[in-house]
């Protein structure tokens, strides 16, 4: 059974406003051999376009 994703807020860079959504798809970006960052990606409810933010590290992946 999947866990309801939680929505994170994030900043539409299409519109310029900040607005709470799901990330549709989540992974880790990391150079080799060093930490990384979550990345989620997002569709801006406003315009329909897909974008690329930051998640919180605790984020399930």
């Amino acid at each position: 059974m999947s866990t309801p994703k939680k929505k994170v807020t994030v900043k539409d860079p299409t519109t310029g406003k900040d607005v709470e959504l799901v990330p549709e798809k989540v992974w880790t970006l990391a150079p080799k051999g060093r930490k990384g960052v979550k990345i989620g990606l997002f569709k801006s409810p406003e315009t329909g376009k897909y974008f690329r933010a930051k998640v919180p590290e605790d984020y399930p992946a």
